[in-house]
């Protein structure tokens, strides 16, 4: 009977690296070519076979990921390998189911973006109605993506742990719930409480999505990139989607039309999960449900849950109250100094905790922590440029929401092609290239917002704007995602998820916090009172510092291509339905039995 030792996983169970053939010989997928032994018979083959060990089974999976330096170079780098489309999952009963499947893992990890996106062109006319301030008005879209990011590590260990599929259901279903509370808001404090619930739902469909991709699609092949390429294009093309629908909602009612539409959306997709969503978990098949809560109860880290919540909200709260409150006043000083001591205390906590919402050995990996810290800049940028050219051509150019939707509309064609475009050369262009692209295009498009002026002609700012943003958000969530999902074992691959959407969450949250603290105290200066544009000007310009970030730690990424197919001889089982699924199952009870003893 297997052990829990043999059981346990690393990255290499999602990666090219779980084959026989490469265990054998490492250096071939380094372009090297080891001098080939004369064939054997039929005999010694069966003898050969009997004496190999499984490469899954004999490596130490439980090791950190800087354990086996020669996996690293072979998942970045990459080697010669023949490139096939690759076979449909198992865990799929047919291709439109896949393809059905696909579309709603885009959807997931849309969900937050669309919210923003159709929030983002009403905040004047929401703001009208509804009297709010310019900091009320930020909180609709910065409450959704606090929540959203604080929340989503918790949420990943509870999908892992109670069920992928029950909670990405759970998760449309209440998101359409609440939306439709949001049509109904009476007050600033209604709308700017349901919006961070909302961030609450969104969070709980992104991490079970993940965890099915990754376990599913197991063997790396074009049909794999395809398959990460659409998920991928849901953050960026989501927030432009949400812009074009809500803005058609309102024009042809009012901006509570488009809450109810989005909810009318959402109550399908809920439906549709539940054909659609395959039964991919991690834990053992069959496992009864009050083993699975007991061992929820007694692994969640609920004190990193309350520790990022609280220090996140805090942090994000004084930023954002500060220019209107005073930074000198008491409880701002208190909520920025008490938010950044609790995200402290997170990162304490995580290296002390046996079963940690952020597992401390996950940026002992060089190339994960430099992906994400030189993509992180670029999306903050990307969603705090987004949210003030709506308002900009909301108040200073006096559009309509439906006018400023077609205004951004050439974003979600350009996202499209850009997309398609990453998907087919993550294999073939280095992939540091492409995060270079994409910061390259973050900076350009906001250096063209900072300059604009009120009546500065469409074609030549704005919309070249729009298309170089999305260039940046393509190419670098191409990139990530694909790496992401090779950094941790197949049974946390929800966690991964939840790890990579946490950080440009609350990244979000915090850009809009300072950006709008920017605006805010721009709008009291002299320059501000004369000329109406400064404060917009200052707000872009944040975003220009923000994207430029990211070539403080593009130097340091050592990434070749990405998402190679096998050999056929390495292939082995059918994508979804081999070891990797398997042990995705069967992985989180080996490895708690191993504690045990």
């Amino acid at each position: 009977m297997a052990t829990a030792d043999d059981l346990s996983l690393s990255k290499e169970a999602v990666t090219p690296a779980v084959s026989g053939a490469e265990s054998d010989s490492a250096s071939t997928s380094m372009g090297t070519i080891a001098p080939l032994p004369a064939a054997p018979g039929p005999q010694q083959q069966q003898q050969q076979q009997q004496r190999r060990p499984d490469p899954d089974q004999s490596r130490d999976h439980n090791s950190d990921p800087e354990s086996d330096p020669e996996s690293h170079r072979r998942i970045s780098q990459g080697g010669p390998r023949s490139q096939s489309f690759g076979a449909r999952p198992a865990c799929f009963t047919s291709t439109l189911q896949e393809c059905l499947f696909v579309f709603q893992a885009t959807t997931a990890t849309a969900t937050s973006s669309f919210f923003l996106g159709a929030s983002a062109i009403l905040t004047a006319s929401i703001g009208r109605d509804l009297g709010m301030t310019q900091g009320e008005i930020s909180w609709i879209t910065a409450s959704t993506s606090l929540t959203a990011g604080a929340f989503q590590l918790g949420l990943g260990q509870s999908a892992d742990l109670l069920g992928r599929r029950a909670q990405f259901v759970a998760g449309m279903a209440s998101f359409a719930a609440f939306a439709l509370l949001v049509a109904f808001a009476q007050n600033p404090f209604w709308m700017d409480v349901v919006c961070g619930l909302l961030g609450l739902c969104a969070a709980m469909v992104v991490p079970p999505a993940i965890g099915i991709m990754g376990a599913a699609y197991d063997v790396p092949s074009k049909r794999k990139n395809l398959a990460f390429s659409a998920f991928s294009a849901g953050n960026p093309l989501g927030f432009v989607l949400g812009s074009v629908i809500s803005g058609v909602a309102a024009m042809v009612l009012n901006w509570r039309a488009s809450y109810v539409l989005m909810a009318i959306l959402w109550v399908v997709f809920a439906v549709g999960a539940l054909w659609t969503i395959p039964k991919v978990e991690a834990y053992p098949p069959g496992e009864p449900f009050r083993e699975r809560l007991a061992r929820f109860v007694r692994t969640f880290d609920f004190v990193g849950t309350a520790l990022t919540i609280l220090g996140t909200g805090l942090l994000t709260a004084g930023i954002t109250l500060g220019p209107t409150d005073g930074w000198k006043t008491a409880h701002i000083i208190a909520m920025l100094v008490v938010g950044v001591v609790l995200l402290a205390a997170f990162v304490g906590w995580e290296t002390v905790y046996p079963h940690p919402l952020m597992p401390p050995h996950i940026w002992k990996d060089r190339n994960f922590t430099f992906i994400i810290l030189s993509c992180l800049p670029g999306f903050m940028a990307f969603t705090s440029s987004q949210f003030w050219l709506s308002f900009f051509m909301q108040e200073r150019q006096g559009l309509t929401p439906l006018l400023v939707a077609v205004h951004l509309l050439p974003q979600v064609v350009a996202g499209l092609i850009y997309n398609a475009i990453a998907g087919a050369v993550l294999h073939r262009i280095n992939n540091t290239l492409l995060l270079v692209m994409g910061s390259l295009a973050y900076v350009g498009s906001n250096v063209l917002l900072a300059l604009m002026q009120p009546d500065s002609p469409y074609w030549a700012f704005i919309f070249p704007s729009l298309i170089l943003g999305v260039v940046g958000a393509d190419f670098q969530f191409n990139v990530a995602n694909m790496y992401v999902m090779q950094s941790l074992p197949s049974h946390q691959q929800a966690l991964a998820g939840g790890i990579f959407n946490t950080l440009f969450r609350l990244g979000t949250a915090i850009a809009l916090g300072v950006s709008t603290a920017v605006f805010t105290q721009s709008t009291e200066t002299p320059q501000g009172v004369a000329d109406p544009m400064v404060p917009y000007a200052k707000a872009f310009q944040v975003s220009i510092g923000l994207a430029a970030g990211s070539f403080l730690f593009l130097p340091f990424v050592r990434l070749g291509t990405q998402g190679h197919a096998p050999r056929p001889a390495d292939a082995g089982e059918p994508a979804g339905s081999g070891k990797a699924v398997a042990l995705a199952q069967i992985a989180p009870a080996a490895a708690e039995k191993k504690e045990q003893k």
